[in-house]
């Protein structure tokens, strides 16, 4: 699909990174003078009244909003400026099937398995123990962020958790990542496999996990590849909501047996060779959805050169 643009890949980049910039610092302080002027608490006990239970619906609001603020808003600016047509830029569009929402499915379910796979890869390198004292303290970090904004009691709280964690994030994640920050690349370096690899490094770097990155290097690929084929932002969304949704089901699942705690998610893994035969799985179905998005990709384009 071609989209008239308005600067050099290299300009682009740039703008895409400047605007994320503002976004992350401007996305900051709104959630900072929010958190401040409900909790009324000094700036140094932020953090820590935002893990309390007590405030988790103000830290959802807060997850939400200042994602949307760092991530959706910086993607449509730039599509804007850039692009004639920025929400068709985006993906945004109804070019789909139901054969192509089933295989994503069933592509997300057998990469679990592959994640795990590649989870264990990632635990056997060797890293100095004051690197992995480090890492395992930003994992700590993170899980304590999870449990704080899961807070699961009831069946609306995991409904409310599945919006929260789960789909804001897709959607905000893909349209910059995806949407934009991919296409960018794809354009800068005039090689598909090396652009979707390096968009997918920095969405895992993004993520601040050691221990996750091969996981979500893995997942960014295939999430990339589900864009290139489709052109359709809609089904990156829903991949990455269903992959999302897997471990909030868990945790829930878990807390509905008794008080949730970090620990509990440990060991939860499958054996790594599992992986293989669900990479085979992951490669066939990736086969199958290349031939059905090239054919409504085909199709979209044979009613655009019609109408004009």
């Amino acid at each position: 699909m071609v989209y008239q643009q308005r600067m050099s890949p290299l300009s682009q980049l740039a703008l895409l990174l400047g605007l994320c910039g503002a976004g992350l610092i401007t996305g900051g302080i709104f959630t900072l003078l929010v958190a401040k002027a409900f909790l009324h608490v000094p700036l140094a006990n932020l953090e820590t009244a935002l893990l309390d239970p007590a405030n988790a619906e103000l830290s959802r609001f807060l997850q939400v909003t200042g994602t949307c603020w760092m991530m959706a808003l910086p993607a449509i600016f730039f599509a804007v400026i850039v692009y004639r047509k920025p929400f068709s830029f985006l993906g945004f569009n109804t070019a789909l099937s139901i054969k192509q929402l089933v295989l994503i499915v069933l592509i997300m379910f057998a990469a679990l398995f592959v994640s795990d796979m590649f989870g264990e890869f990632n635990e056997w390198i060797p890293i100095p123990q004051k690197m992995a004292v480090y890492f395992q303290a930003l994992e700590n970090g993170y899980d304590k962020d999870v449990v704080a904004l899961t807070n699961m009691k009831n069946l609306s709280d995991y409904i409310i958790s599945l919006m929260v964690i789960a789909l804001a994030p897709a959607i905000f994640e893909e349209m910059v990542f995806r949407g934009c920050l991919q296409q960018v690349i794809v354009s800068l370096t005039r090689n598909v496999f090396w652009g979707i690899f390096i968009t997918s490094a920095l969405f895992s770097a993004f993520h601040q996990s050691y221990y996750g990155f091969l996981p979500r290097l893995f997942l960014g690929m295939a999430l990339g590849y589900i864009f290139y084929y489709s052109k359709n932002i809609w089904l990156n969304i829903l991949a990455h909501f269903c992959n999302n949704a897997v471990g909030v089901t868990q945790i829930y699942l878990i807390s509905r047996q008794g008080k949730f705690t970090t620990e509990a998610l440990e060991g939860q893994t499958f054996p790594w060779y599992y992986g293989l035969a669900a990479a085979a799985a992951v490669y066939f179905l990736f086969v199958v959805f290349k031939k059905e998005s090239d054919e409504i990709v085909a199709d979209g384009l044979s009613m655009q050169t019609q109408i004009t």
